[in-house]
Order: structure tokens, then C-alpha cells, then sequence
């Protein structure tokens, strides 16, 4: 079997994992449950690799911390780079015209699995969906449903209790999407916007990133795709797969789309089906609806029913720091919405509240262009803004080219930003965490952000 074959070939490899952040750790132990062992390149002896390093001890040949980490990648015959490493890295590149092969925790996953796999890609949305897909396919027709990927549970975590008769809901950025020569069964492109300048070439090497998770498709699988962008709309012009589209715009052939106040799945070759009207998606935001139709055109693909889709939209809750929110206090809502690391993100969360704002943004952009969250800034909805981070001053600029009026007060920390934001805020108003960057700098990761906005607003609030 192939899932067999790819085991048996990782003995007597020479292998290395390259960085030991979440993934790679997952994928050691793997290895070493299976008596493959390895060596360890890292660039920085934190607590994690010292604590794999007592734990693992004699069972890993060698370990090289410090900058010269990537050195003599050659030397091995194949080299598990963590996510946080780009797979276009320079020396990666060298490595691999001497001959060794660049893998990753998701490729080995893919090439191990037993199970049907869905996997969920996007600039934005794909934890929501992802998580949406997982709970409507809960009830059948699949033995277990596992969830992992991007979302935080490496799945190579859970590849050795999946079976035939099971099905993984794998989130895939576009990091992880890099390596891959084989496809999921089911696969869904959300949405293709600007992100991770930093780390891709350039845009077009980031949207070939993304297109990664249906290139490798057949004609027995499927293609989920959003209608109404058209980054998305042209990976069906040559793909062999069976197209799925969801639209807010207007119907589709197959798939799922919004029309008259509800959500409607539509099936090849049938009549359309009432999913649920769209008052009844919990999660604010149009982009949230859409997550939503995403989630129907792929559960339908992968077996779901029109009533198992709906009452997983039902019972949705949103995911920590994606339009959280921490609580109302003094008549003010906090959202905590720190995973909107792009302006686009942050945009779309604008466009989610009717109440006045006060935003509080900032941080590293990645290379992002925010002529277009100045406008939606400008737009009316935004009553003053508290910016902190690098780009702040990019925020600020790009807001009052577009003509923004209101108050904009630059802050050294997320405390001087929660309580410039409160100072300014009224009862019916709203204080939105929602940066539109990065959170290089500033904090560990967006969860360590959005954390530390809540714990500064649930406890100034609570003091008085």
C-alpha cells in the first residue's frame, strides 16, 4: 500500500529536521516511534529544543543550534523543514541541486494517510471553515473525523488512528503547501489576496503556493472554489477535478450560494436545497457567511446533508481571536480579532459592525499595501484609531490620504493602545482589536497578541 511504501523508504535515509517548532516536534516523534532516527537543526537553543534535547537524548545522531544551522544540508539525504522556513530558502535551493529532497510534516502526512483527505486553503477564513467542515461531517458517513493542520494539531500527530473508513479536515497554509506532490481528495481555495510578502517571492509565487493543494487533483476528486474572486475562479479552467463554487453574488451550478435571505446547496444535475436563512450564521461578517457556503459546496462533496450543514452552522462559535468577543462593558463591545494579520482581514472586520469603532491596528505588514483599508477606514465607520508597531505610521498615512478625519494616536505598547482606544469609546461604540499586520516585534505570535489585549481589557474594565 502506499501509505506502507512511504514508510519503509525513510529507512536508512539520512535525515535531518530542520527548526523544532510545533510540526517538526510532532514529526520527531513520529520518526522515533517508528525507530527512525535523525538529526536537528535549529537556529535558536530556546526552551523547546532544550527540553527535546534531554528527552530525546542519544535516540537523534547529531544536533546543530546556531546561525550556522543551515549549513552542509547536502550531507543529508532528506531534510523536514518547519513551516517558518521557506521552502525557497537559498540554502535549501543548494541542497536540493545536490541532490537532496526537501519534505515537510504535511507532505509525509499526505503520503502516509489512509483516510480521505479535505483539505482548506485561503488568504483568510480557512480555520473557520475548516472547523465548520469538521463539525458537519461529525455525524457521518465517516467512522472519526480529525481536524488538524495550520489550525494547531500537526496531523501527522493522528495519521496511525485514521483508517480507510475515516476522514482528516486538514487547514493548509500557504507554507505548508509548498512541497507537496499529491493533493487531497477535497479541496477548497477560499480566497487568494496578498500575504506573506516576506517570506514568498513575490505575489505570484504566494498564489502558486496556495495552488498547490489542487494541482495535483483527478477527475474522481473535487475542487471547491469562490466564485466571486477571481484569483480563485481561474484555478477551474484546467483542473480535471469536479468544480464546487459558493458565491455571495448569485447562484452557482453546483455548489452553495446566497440568495433571498438563505443559504442554498445545489448538487450536480439537482435542485437547489434550503440550508438555513443567513440570520442564522452566529459569526459576524459577511466574510463569515461566506465561510459558511464554502463549507456546505465542500461537506456536500465529502457526504454531508443540507441538515448537517446547517446545524453545524447553527452551532458555530467562533474561533479564539477571530472577532472574539472579550465582553461589553460601560456599554462598549471589545473584539479581539489579532488573527486578521493582513488589511484585507481587517477590512473585512470594518465591514462587520453598524456601531461606531475605534481600532486598534498595527504591528509588521509583510510587504501589504493598505490603500484599501485607508479607504475603508476613511469610510465612516471608524471614529479613532490607536496604532503601535512598525507599519503604524503606514496605517495612519494611508487613512488620511483616503480622508480620514478622526483621531489617530500612536502607541508603544498594547496597554497605552486598549487605553487610548477606552478613552475614546461611548456607550454603543466598539473597541476592534484587528491590526492588519503581523505581530513581529511586538509579541511571540497573533494568539500572544490577542491574549494580552484581553487580559488588559477584561482587567482595566474590571477595576472600575
Amino acid at each position: 500500500m502506499r501509505e506502507e511504501r512511504a514508510g519503509k523508504e525513510l529507512e536508512g535515509c539520512r535525515i535531518a529536521l530542520l527548526g523544532l517548532g510545533v510540526e517538526n516536534e510532532a514529526l520527531g516523534r513520529y520518526l522515533l516511534s517508528k525507530g527512525i532516527r535523525f538529526s536537528v537543526r535549529d537556529r535558536v537553543e530556546g526552551d523547546r529544543v532544550r527540553s527535546l534535547r534531554r528527552e530525546w537524548g542519544s535516540s537523534v545522531f547529531s544536533w546543530l543550534v546556531g546561525e550556522t544551522y543551515l549549513q552542509d544540508l547536502a550531507r543529508f539525504d532528506l531534510v523536514y523543514r518547519t513551516p517558518g522556513i521557506s521552502s525557497l530558502h537559498p540554502e535549501l535551493a543548494a541542497a536540493r541541486r545536490s541532490g537532496t529532497e526537501v519534505s515537510s510534516q504535511t507532505r509525509l502526512f499526505l503520503d502516509l494517510c489512509p483516510a480521505a483527505i479535505l483539505g482548506v486553503t485561503g488568504t483568510k477564513g480557512k480555520g473557520t471553515t475548516a472547523s465548520l467542515l469538521a463539525l458537519a461531517l461529525a455525524r457521518g458517513p465517516y467512522r472519526q473525523v480529525r481536524l488538524g493542520g495550520n489550525i494547531g494539531l500537526p496531523p501527522i500527530s493522528f495519521v496511525e488512528e485514521l483508517t480507510r473508513g475515516d476522514l482528516a479536515v486538514v487547514e493548509l497554509s500557504s507554507f505548508q503547501l509548498q512541497d507537496l506532490h499529491r493533493s487531497p481528495a477535497i479541496a477548497v481555495v477560499l480566497n487568494i489576496g496578498t500575504d506573506h510578502l516576506d517570506y514568498h517571492a513575490d505575489q505570484q509565487e504566494y498564489a502558486g503556493a496556495k495552488e498547490a493543494i489542487c494541482r495535483f487533483q483527478t477527475s474522481d476528486n473535487y475542487l471547491v472554489l469562490n466564485a466571486d474572486c477571481a484569483a480563485t475562479r481561474r484555478l477551474g479552467e484546467h483542473s480535471p477535478a469536479q468544480l464546487l463554487y459558493f458565491s455571495l453574488a448569485g447562484e452557482v451550478e453546483a455548489g452553495a450560494f446566497a440568495a433571498q435571505g438563505h443559504l442554498w446547496l445545489r448538487r450536480h444535475g439537482a435542485r437547489r436545497e434550503q440550508i438555513c436563512a443567513i440570520q442564522e450564521v452566529p459569526l459576524r461578517g459577511r466574510h463569515n457567511v461566506a465561510n459558511a457556503l464554502a463549507a456546505a459546496a465542500a461537506g456536500a462533496a465529502a457526504g454531508a446533508s443540507a441538515e448537517q450543514v446547517a446545524a453545524a452552522i447553527r452551532a458555530m462559535r467562533g474561533l479564539p481571536h477571530r472577532l472574539e468577543l472579550v465582553g461589553l462593558f460601560d456599554g462598549v463591545e471589545y473584539y479581539d480579532d489579532s488573527l486578521a494579520t493582513t488589511p484585507k482581514a481587517a477590512l473585512a472586520a470594518l465591514q462587520s459592525f453598524e456601531s461606531p469603532i475605534h481600532l486598534i491596528a498595527g504591528g509588521s505588514s509583510k510587504g501589504a499595501d493598505f490603500g484599501e483599508l485607508g479607504v475603508g477606514v476613511a469610510a465612516g465607520g471608524v471614529r479613532s484609531m490607536s496604532l503601535l508597531g512598525d507599519d503604524a505610521e503606514r496605517i495612519a498615512a494611508a487613512s488620511k490620504a483616503a480622508g480620514f478625519r478622526g483621531e489617530v494616536r500612536m502607541c508603544e505598547s498594547m496597554r497605552e493602545a486598549v487605553e487610548s482606544a477606552r478613552s475614546n469609546a461611548e456607550e454603543g461604540d466598539v473597541v476592534l482589536l484587528s491590526p492588519a499586520c503581523a505581530s513581529f516585534g511586538l509579541f511571540e505570535s497573533y494568539s500572544d497578541r490577542g491574549d494580552a489585549f484581553k487580559r488588559l481589557v477584561t482587567g482595566a474594565c474590571r477595576r472600575d
